[in-house]
C-alpha cells in the first residue's frame, strides 16, 4: 500500500438503555444536533433522543426523512437543507438505507455522525461504506470512505421490536462476510490491514452459529435478552469493522454479487431482501467451492431459523436465475477470488441445492 493510511475506529454502547450514553459523548463536538432518518425509525426514537439530550447544551436544527433509497438525488437535497447547514453533528437514525443516507450527507459535508439503529439488518451503522442505488431501488455503487461514526448507540430494547425479517437479513449477510473472505483469501499473502480483516471475520460466524438460533426467537418475543445482544454486536459492529479493515474484495463477492442482481428483480422484493438473497448466495457459494461439510452446517441453520434453502423461497423463477447467473458470471470481481465462477458452476449448483429439498 502506498504512501500511509489512518484507521479510525467507532465506539459504542449497547444495552436497553444506550441512548443514556449521548449526554456524555455528544456534546463535546458541539451543540447542535440534526436528525436524519427513516420515518419509523425517527417515530421510534425521537422521544427517547429529545430525553437523552436534555439539560446538556444540545439543540436540534430538525428531523428530517432521508428519502426512499440511498440516492444521489436524495443525498443532495438533504445536504442543502438549513437545519443541515447549521448543525454542528448529524445524528443517523433507522435502518441501512437511512444511515447510509445520512452517513454519506455528513461524508460530503464533513461533519462528525453518530449512529441509532433502528432494526439489525446490516453493518451500516457501524461502517464507513455507503451503499448507493438509483432511485427506482437498483444497486448503483459503493460510496467508500475511512471515516466511520463517531459512536453507535445500540439501544437493544427498540431493536428487539423491530420485525424478525430485519435480523435474519442481517445473520444472513454477515455470514456472508466470512464465507467470501476465506475463499478469496485462498493462498494469498495478505497486508496487516486485510489481515485484521480477514481474523475479525471468523467473528461474523461462530457466534451467530452459537446464538443465532436463540436471538431469532427472542427478537419474535421482543426480548432484548444476552442472545440477542450478542448477535446484534456480530452484525452491526464486527460486521462493520471487517467492513472498514479488508479490502472490497475481501468483503464480498459471489454471495453479494448474487444479492445485488436478485435485487435488480421485481421478484426480490418478495424475499424480505438482504435476508434470503444472502443465504441464497452462500448456499451456491458453498457448493460451488465444493464445501459439503459446511454447506451442510449452514444449510440446516437457515432451515431452523426460517432462512431461504431453494429457489422458490427467494421467489425467483427459472428464467430469473439463469439471468441472475448471466449477470454474475459478467459482474464477478475476480481480482482476488483463487477461480471465476461460470454459469455451469452456479447452475450445478442450484440444481444441487433444488435436490436437497427433497432428503
Amino acid at each position: 500500500m502506498e504512501g500511509r493510511y489512518t484507521m479510525t475506529f467507532p465506539d459504542y454502547t449497547i444495552g436497553v438503555e444506550a441512548y443514556e450514553k449521548v449526554r456524555e459523548v455528544c456534546p463535546r463536538y458541539g451543540k447542535s444536533v440534526v436528525v436524519i432518518g427513516g420515518r419509523r425509525g425517527i417515530e421510534a426514537a425521537q422521544e427517547k433522543l429529545t430525553k437523552a439530550v436534555e439539560g446538556v447544551g444540545l439543540e436540534f436544527t430538525g428531523f428530517l426523512l432521508a428519502g426512499g433509497e440511498t440516492s444521489y438525488e436524495n443525498i443532495d437535497k438533504l445536504r442543502e437543507d438549513r437545519a443541515v447547514q447549521e448543525a454542528d453533528m448529524i445524528f443517523a437514525v433507522g435502518g441501512g438505507k437511512a444511515i447510509d443516507t445520512a452517513k454519506q450527507v455528513a461524508h460530503i459535508q464533513h461533519k462528525p455522525f453518530f449512529t441509532f439503529p433502528t432494526v439489525a439488518g446490516s453493518c451500516a451503522a457501524a461502517d464507513s461504506i455507503a451503499t448507493i442505488y438509483y432511485e427506482d431501488g437498483r444497486f448503483r455503487e459503493y460510496a467508500y470512505s475511512n471515516k466511520p461514526p463517531v459512536h453507535v448507540f445500540l439501544c437493544t430494547r427498540m431493536l428487539a421490536q423491530a420485525p424478525v425479517e430485519y435480523l435474519l437479513r442481517g445473520i444472513s449477510d454477515t455470514m456472508a462476510k466470512y464465507y467470501e473472505a476465506q475463499i478469496a483469501a485462498r493462498g494469498r499473502k495478505v497486508c496487516h490491514r486485510d489481515g485484521m480483516g480477514l481474523a475479525l471475520s471468523r467473528m461474523c460466524l461462530e457466534p451467530l452459529y452459537a446464538y443465532g438460533e436463540q436471538a431469532v426467537a427472542d427478537n419474535r418475543a421482543h426480548a432484548a435478552t444476552p442472545a440477542f445482544e450478542e448477535a446484534v454486536l456480530s452484525i452491526v459492529m464486527t460486521s462493520g469493522l471487517v467492513s472498514n479493515f479488508a479490502a472490497p474484495q475481501y468483503n464480498g463477492h459471489i454471495a453479494h454479487t448474487l444479492f445485488t442482481e436478485l435485487t435488480n428483480l421485481s421478484a426480490g422484493e418478495q424475499c424480505h431482501q438482504h435476508s434470503g438473497l444472502a443465504a441464497y448466495g452462500i448456499l451456491l457459494l458453498l457448493l460451488c467451492d465444493g464445501q459439503q461439510e459446511e454447506f451442510r452446517r449452514f444449510f440446516d441453520f437457515c432451515q431452523k431459523i426460517g432462512l431461504p434453502t431453494c429457489r422458490k423461497d427467494i421467489g425467483a423463477s427459472e428464467e430469473d436465475i439463469h439471468r441472475v447467473f448471466q449477470a454474475t458470471e459478467k459482474h464477478q470481481d475476480v481480482k482476488v477470488m483463487p477461480y471465476k465462477i461460470t454459469q455451469d458452476m452456479l447452475h450445478e449448483a442450484a440444481e444441487k441445492l433444488e435436490a436437497c429439498q427433497e432428503k
